[in-house]
């Protein structure tokens, strides 16, 4: 069978993820494996879409299609996200049709299944066959299981597309809408001291866009700074060199303006609103291409302390997986929340611009910040991990940050001795039946004495 590996990486060939297909091709000499480097040809497609075209006829000739990735901010690189922009840009879906399909991806695992959930949406969307995804940690080809776990990932693929096996879809295409929003009158404005960025990727074409920014903009009395992702002098895509790891020097620095405006940005914003428009089941290749690079201070959270919030045109609540993923882009900061167009009603939009703007403000000016919930802490628990272990050798502003913040956290001695007491004393059985029959009440020991603590007082 020819098999079409799409290659996500920056590094080519070179590429973790590529010496995983290497293997699958040593292994299985009778198939024909044919390598497309997706991130290093896409400015080339951009200009020539003959070019395009000719690696679309190429994944059309196949009888099947790997998509091959690390991960990048919890998707895939910019350059892939572009390519897959400009399939839909010139209208190519038709040479990916009823196309067998797999994803395979190498990463620390952080938020890796956003990733996967993306490709898969895209692949339906495309009218592909979708199989089945591999999650692989980067060392793991060195593992025999894991070795094991790829030939049969591999092998799922060739029976479904020998045999011609039925797919199942699980994810509804995005519905289109031709709504216009015109913001009304401001009739308010709320006063603040806090300094707010609008960052956003807005052209003159995105008219709801724009009214949305200007109506959020028009409802603040102070500082609002908007910043165009299209005007940052930007000379290329996050390399995946990882040369930043040392010092946090990208090898762009002083080649490009990106370090100035991410730096401006964290130095200077109280609050920081992304706003953009949903472009197939992302933002823009150029959004992706901004985080990516924001890698420069590679797993530390550089909004921590922020407070972040999306003005998004687009479907979003038909796009679960995308308001995650921005969920996860907070990077230590306080999520605001999310506001759009598509309730199609130029008054509800103006109202909830309003009660977003409110929200935004008294957060920073009350310092709020909500507790962490399981992507945060789950995130920051894997990372601390990684960074504790052989990552932190490579990433040593990462080890010194998360030890200067007690993010590498140990459970205490304490906790570490009650456990061990209790899980002896468990072992007798009238102690165990006592702990049983009154569980409930030991639970909420400990809140009926802050209860008691602050009793008779009142906030208001």
């Amino acid at each position: 069978m020819k098999i079409v590996v799409l290659n996500g990486s920056p590094k080519f060939e070179k590429s973790v993820t590529m010496q995983s297909m290497k293997y699958l091709e040593q292994n299985y000499e009778k198939h024909e494996f044919q390598y497309i480097h997706i991130v290093k040809e896409v400015k080339s497609y951009e200009k020539d879409t003959e070019k395009l075209k000719a690696l679309c006829e190429k994944v059309q000739e196949a009888d099947a299609v790997i998509w091959a990735f690390p991960l990048y901010h919890a998707l895939v690189h910019s350059n892939y996200k572009r390519f897959i922009e400009l399939i839909f840009e010139n209208k190519l879906e038709s040479y990916f049709k009823d196309k067998y399909t797999a994803a395979i991806s190498t990463s620390i695992h952080y938020a890796d299944i956003h990733a996967h959930n993306y490709i898969r949406a895209i692949s339906e969307d495309l009218g592909m066959n979708y199989v089945e995804y591999l999650s692989h940690e980067m060392q793991d080809l060195t593992k025999e299981n894991r070795r094991k776990e790829l030939k049969v990932f591999f092998e799922n693929l060739l029976d479904f597309a020998n045999e011609g096996l039925t797919t199942s879809k699980l994810y509804n295409s995005v519905s289109k809408s031709d709504f216009v929003y015109s913001a009304g009158a401001t009739d308010k404005v709320i006063d603040t001291n806090k300094k707010i960025i609008i960052i956003t990727d807005a052209t003159k074409e995105d008219n709801n866009l724009n009214e949305m920014i200007d109506k959020y903009k028009r409802f603040v009395k102070g500082s609002v700074e908007i910043l165009n992702l299209n005007e940052v002098d930007i000379k290329g895509p996050c390399l995946g060199c990882c040369k930043c790891g040392a010092e946090n020097k990208c090898v762009y620095d002083g080649k490009d303006g990106y370090r100035e405006f991410l730096d401006h940005i964290i130095n200077n914003a109280d609050i920081i609103i992304f706003a953009g428009s949903i472009k197939d089941r992302y933002l823009s290749s150029r959004f992706k291409l901004i985080y990516d690079r924001s890698f420069r201070y590679n797993h530390i959270p550089i909004f921590r302390g922020k407070h972040i919030g999306y003005i998004i045109s687009g479907k979003l609540s038909e796009n679960q997986n995308l308001r995650q993923v921005l969920e996860f882009h907070t990077q230590g900061g306080n999520l605001i929340g999310f506001v759009t167009d598509e309730a199609e009603d130029n008054s509800l939009i103006d109202n909830q611009i309003y009660a977003f703007a409110k929200m935004s403000i008294n957060y920073a000016e009350r310092n709020y910040f909500k507790p962490e919930n399981f992507l945060n802490i789950a995130g920051s628990k894997l990372f601390a991990d990684a960074i504790e272990g052989g990552l932190g050798a490579i990433f040593i502003e990462d080890y010194k940050y998360y030890k200067k913040n007690n993010l590498i956290k140990k459970v205490p001695i304490k906790e570490k001795a009650q456990g061990k007491v209790m899980r002896y004393l468990m072992k007798r059985k009238k102690f165990k039946e006592h702990v049983q029959k009154n569980m409930v009440d030991f639970m909420i020991t400990g809140h009926k004495k802050a209860l008691e603590k602050d009793r008779g007082k009142n906030n208001g």
